[in-house]
């Protein structure tokens, strides 16, 4: 039976290449639609990039805290005096302190490299949300396109099996033959509802990146978009636009303002104070205290810290360079040798189909049901070979330029 059902299956798989113009192939260009059709949607009902969000915005506002002066302090002292030719004293005083560090724009440049750190962790895990999507529609477009060929091959099938069977009440085939074809019928029926539960599996795991709303997919049937061959210019686009990269870049560059900042907080902090007193017997007197802090143990081994923190940051900057360039270079090789593999396999099928005149030999007479379906067993494996490469060729290639998302 296994044998018969991909027979059957291979029949509706080369339909959907042969007859009708290699539109299993055109899931790629289909697929890339995604980006501008769902791309928003996604992101505005996604929940865990809505909680993400919200997390971003405590985040930088926290980052933001603390990167003013300190606030002025207002005394009040009110005394009373012993004698009484001296009066009570009444001090008023406004205190306000400086340190540089505020001053110079250190604690500010720190707070903007750390927020746009977080702004890059939040891009690196919106780009895995949209890439699980779109490696999502690349499976429903495959899915979609195989149900429909699935349905007309179920049409052509049943009649098939109605001639069949006239033909083995007739006394004109032998209920081997007749077999043969009930077994493919309900192979392909079987297969359809098969098809049919893992497209409403792959449907509600899109629904539920999109906020549990499902999501309508209107795709126009193109042919496969071709990866470039320009691998320089690629390279330097790919390095770039890297969020991976570009997320250990801004970590080096929050360690070195860390290190800036570190090193202000050596600097003395100044202060100054408004003094007004009052005497209830005598003269009143008001004027201006200055003051300065000496830092000379507050601060013993940040400066060291931060150095290691430094780099540490700028070693994880060559490590992800080095990474990135090897899996790029690897990825770029799998995506063009996949590419070349599902042409390959698509031409062949073009060049060497015979399907037509094995339809034409059966309906003649010339050969049986089962010579018939043994005739294109060949296709059915190059086919599935071919199927397999194309889709795994758009998955590949969806992956490699996730940094587009």
């Amino acid at each position: 039976m296994k044998h018969y059902k991909s027979i059957m299956l291979f029949l509706t798989l080369l339909s959907t290449l042969v007859m009708e113009g290699q539109t299993s192939t055109s899931g790629n260009s289909q697929v890339f639609s995604f980006y501008t059709q769902l791309r928003d949607s996604i992101e505005t009902n996604n929940t865990t990039l809505v909680a993400l969000r919200a997390e971003v915005e405590a985040r930088r506002l926290d980052n933001l805290t603390g990167i003013t002066l300190a606030d002025p302090e207002v005394g009040y002292k009110h005394m009373w005096e012993g004698a009484e030719q001296s009066g009570n004293l009444t001090e008023f005083t406004v205190s306000q302190s400086f340190d540089l560090s505020t001053l110079l724009g250190y604690k500010a440049r720190t707070a903007g490299s750390k927020n746009q750190y977080i702004d890059l962790e939040y891009r690196m895990a919106r780009m895995d949300v949209l890439l699980e999507a779109h490696l999502l529609c690349i499976d429903i477009n495959y899915y979609r396109a195989l149900g429909a060929e699935l349905e007309r091959r179920l049409v052509h099938a049943r009649r098939v099996l109605e001639v069949e069977k006239l033909r083995l009440d007739a006394g004109d085939t032998d209920l081997l033959s007749y077999n043969n074809v009930l077994l493919s019928f309900a192979s392909l029926d079987a297969e359809k509802s098969h098809i049919d539960a893992e497209l409403r599996v792959l449907e509600a795991d899109l629904a539920r990146l999109n906020g549990g709303r499902p999501l309508v997919l209107n795709y126009s049937a193109n042919s496969t978009t071709v990866f470039t061959d320009d691998f320089d210019s690629w390279y330097a686009e790919a390095m770039d636009s890297s969020p991976m990269l570009a997320l250990a870049r801004e970590g080096c560059q929050v360690a070195k303002s860390e290190l800036a900042l570190t090193k202000s907080m050596h600097l003395p902090t100044l202060s100054a104070t408004y003094i007004n007193e009052r005497h209830t017997v005598g003269d009143r007197s008001q004027g201006l205290a200055v003051g300065m802090s000496i830092p000379l143990w507050a601060n013993k081994n940040r400066v060291g810290a931060a150095r290691a923190a430094l780099q540490a940051a700028e070693l994880q900057v060559v490590d992800a360079e080095q990474q990135l360039r090897s899996q790029l270079h690897l990825g770029y090789e799998r995506v063009l040798g996949l590419q070349k593999t599902a042409i390959l396999y698509r031409q062949a099928l073009d060049e060497a189909n015979n399907t037509e005149l094995l339809q034409r030999a059966m309906d003649e007479g010339h050969i049986s049901v089962l010579e018939y379906l043994q005739g294109i067993e060949l296709y059915y494996d190059y086919l599935d070979r071919s199927l397999s490469a194309e889709r795994d060729y758009q998955s590949a290639l969806a992956e490699l330029e996730a940094w587009k998302l």
